[in-house]
């Protein structure tokens, strides 16, 4: 891989020692197409004799869509691989660090530089994130998708959702599944690509009626509304738990939150709204924008600039400053 030069190339037995052979004590969650894991690399691979904690991801030949992904086995750890370590995107903070990769025919996956948390799709139902965390989390992604499609060629991302998110030991939200993404370097979606179903309950439907085949930035749109939604709700989704599909489909954060909206009204969690950051004001506000990302036709919802500048304008951010701990981050040219 010529983009790879600066990255180490890992054994299938170096990606099972440092996770401890996969163990499920390691197990962080589900992406798309595979798993991702705690490790810890130990000297040798960071060229220190220190124990580093790291993130693995790993592709599942054997899960949906995963088999059509693998059309080129090898591909979409090349795809990542460019992606992640191209000057303009490499060193952007959203963005997960690559340390190194595996492409054997057993094992495909990647290493991040990444003391990870836990995925965000764990996080939204929990108590852990108070208020300033969760719009936090929320303004450090609207700012990576920004980012990506204010591009000449505008990177889509597709497959954007909750547990594709990881958040790190400082709290800071990273993307770490780029298996859908098109645009830029990547160039335009593969045929296989399209048909792949997308993330279950973040997907676009105004696309996904026209059977997925002019997908757009909006539908990047939809899916960080799904998340917002989500985020102040403290609501999650788990089609795994339940046992008629479609049946639980009626109870995505979305469908919900179109039963429930009313006009000026906030769909903000009781429980973070005796956060003492919390502002009334915030709360409508933030559910009217979480709202317009999911109307159902494409023209009625805003850009990620449009967004950005609906999350900078909260009272939080005006009243304390940037929330953010990583203010000086915000903007990011590349090389």
């Amino acid at each position: 891989m010529d983009s790879a030069a600066n990255v180490t190339v890992f054994t299938s037995g170096d990606l099972r020692a440092c996770t401890n052979d996969f163990h499920q004590n390691n197990l962080i969650g589900f992406t798309q197409f595979g798993k991702l894991y705690r490790g810890r690399i130990r000297q040798g691979f960071t060229g220190t004799d220190q124990v580093r904690d790291v993130t693995v991801k790993v592709w599942d030949e054997k899960s949906a869509g995963c088999s059509k992904l693998m059309h080129d086995e090898f591909l979409v750890v090349k795809e990542e691989v460019k992606f992640l370590t191209h000057p303009t995107l490499n060193g952007y903070p959203n963005l997960v660090k690559l340390i190194g990769y595996c492409c054997e025919k057993e094992v495909k996956g990647v290493v991040y530089d990444l003391n990870p948390w836990d995925t965000l799709h764990n996080l939204t139902v929990k108590d852990y994130l108070n208020w300033v965390q969760r719009v936090n989390v929320l303004v450090q992604l609207a700012g990576l998708l920004e980012f990506l499609h204010n591009k000449e060629k505008p990177y889509l991302v597709l497959n954007m959702n909750a547990s594709h998110i990881i958040l790190d030991r400082d709290c800071k939200p990273k993307l770490f599944d780029f298996g859908l993404i098109s645009g830029g370097i990547i160039g335009d979606m593969t045929t296989p690509k399209k048909q792949i179903p997308t993330s279950i309950g973040f997907v676009d439907p105004f696309f996904a009626a026209k059977g997925g085949r002019y997908w757009h930035t909006s539908c990047d749109v939809y899916s960080f509304g799904v998340i917002l939604l989500g985020l102040i709700a403290k609501r999650g989704f788990e089609l795994e738990s339940v046992e008629e599909p479609q049946l639980g489909l009626d109870n995505l954060v979305q469908y919900w939150a179109k039963k429930e909206y009313k006009p000026n009204c906030s769909l903000v969690h009781r429980g973070l709204q005796e956060d003492w950051s919390y502002v009334v004001e915030d709360g409508t506000a933030i559910t009217e924008l979480g709202m317009r990302c999911v109307e159902f036709f494409p023209t009625n919802r805003p850009t990620m600039k449009n967004v950005v500048e609906s999350l900078e304008g909260l009272m939080l951010l005006q009243r304390f400053g940037d929330a953010r701990p990583n203010k000086r981050e915000k903007t990011f040219h590349g090389m």
